[in-house]
């Protein structure tokens, strides 16, 4: 019996989004279920290279915004060369073109929407992903689903607009042998921090949450593209709080998260706005208690396995921090194990990537 097509459209293949890291697992996940094809709006990346090389074939159209109506008539003739009866899109602008090129065709496919992105401030939006969303509220009927990352960016969507009768919420999934406990308890107390220097993530409540502990026997490990002390910013901060290197440790983009998942003994998140936040999964996996502002689903995610904050609120983190680090070693170690059981539960690439093939599956 021949394995189905899944087309997969996605904006670009180039980054290491959560879209782009959950639809490099999944590939992964479903090979010997799906035949599975890459579209790339704009690039693909050597960083993916295991997961293209799964794929029964891959392109990139370079959609630059200008060149939109050649690349969605690219788009066409790709789909009719490759017939298939389920397309799923990763991210608004794939979303909206992907639609858009099915249009008038004669063996039409099933378009599956996906949305891994949070609308908690539509005005810090760039002019495209704006564009984009107007696009989205017009067309939301028209495709198969859609399926949300996240509880809250459903919500989001459907008060803004987005009508779909058939929506779903699959949650981002993780491989449950990539990451894994460490059992052993660092000392001095370790705590890390994971995510690109963006305004979104946080950067000035944690650096004056760190400012706060900086005498406290307590490690700050921080990653993340533009963590280290040639961008002026982060210098400013270690110039303003008199912060030691050693004691806050910048690590920059680094690509083996599962290594540094294993140096920390907690996680802590302080963004001011996220979807589904992978990295608090990605930490639970590997054993870690999350301390994390209350945004997206990290509350939904974190449960009851570490501890939630409002955002921007220092003090809140601080204290969350100085719990965690007063906590005995027996107490650690039981919030390890108990932290990994609800990643194993709910969170499983193995699980997640069954609910997309029901999806796909449909009417079948």
């Amino acid at each position: 019996m021949s394995k189905e097509t899944i087309v997969h459209v996605i904006t670009n293949f180039a980054g290491v989004g959560g879209a782009e890291m959950m639809l490099s697992r999944l590939i992964q996940q479903t090979q010997n279920e799906c035949d599975h094809v890459i579209i790339s709006l704009m690039k693909t990346s050597a960083v993916y290279t295991e997961t293209l090389a799964l794929c029964r074939s891959h392109y990139a159209l370079n959609w630059n915004g200008l060149n939109t109506v050649s690349v969605i008539f690219q788009l066409k003739k790709l789909l009719q060369k490759l017939v298939p009866k389920t397309i799923q899109c990763w991210m608004y602008h794939a979303n909206v073109l992907a639609t858009l090129s099915t249009l008038g065709m004669q063996h039409k496919p099933n378009v599956f929407w996906g949305i891994h992105h949070s609308l908690a401030s539509t005005k810090e939006e760039s002019i495209s992903t704006k564009v984009a969303l107007v696009f989205s509220k017009m067309l939301s009927n028209m495709p198969k689903g859609i399926i949300y990352c996240a509880h809250s960016a459903l919500v989001q969507h459907q008060k803004f607009g987005l009508e779909n009768a058939n929506s779903h919420v699959i949650a981002n999934g993780v491989s449950l042998t990539k990451f894994g406990p460490n059992p052993i308890l660092h000392e001095p107390c370790t705590i890390g921090f994971a995510g690109r220097y963006h305004l979104a993530k946080g950067y000035p409540y944690l650096f004056a949450t760190i400012a706060k502990l900086k005498d406290q026997p307590i490690i700050f490990k921080i990653a993340g593209s533009g963590a280290n002390i040639e961008n002026p910013e982060i210098k400013a901060y270690f110039e303003q709080y008199q912060l030691d290197e050693k004691k806050v440790q910048l690590l920059d983009q680094i690509s083996d998260m599962p290594s540094f998942y294993q140096s920390i003994d907690a996680f802590l998140m302080t963004s001011i706005t996220e979807g589904f936040p992978n990295v608090l999964v990605e930490a639970m996996a590997s054993g870690l208690p999350c301390i994390s502002t209350d945004v997206g689903d990290a509350k939904y995610i974190v449960n009851d396995f570490g501890t939630i904050v409002p955002p921007r609120d220092v003090e809140a983190l601080t204290d969350a921090i100085l719990n965690y680090v007063a906590k005995t070693d027996e107490e650690k170690r039981a919030l390890k194990q108990a932290t990994r059981q609800r990643v194993e539960q709910n969170f499983g690439i193995e699980s997640v990537s069954q609910q997309y093939l029901a999806q796909w599956r449909q009417d079948r």
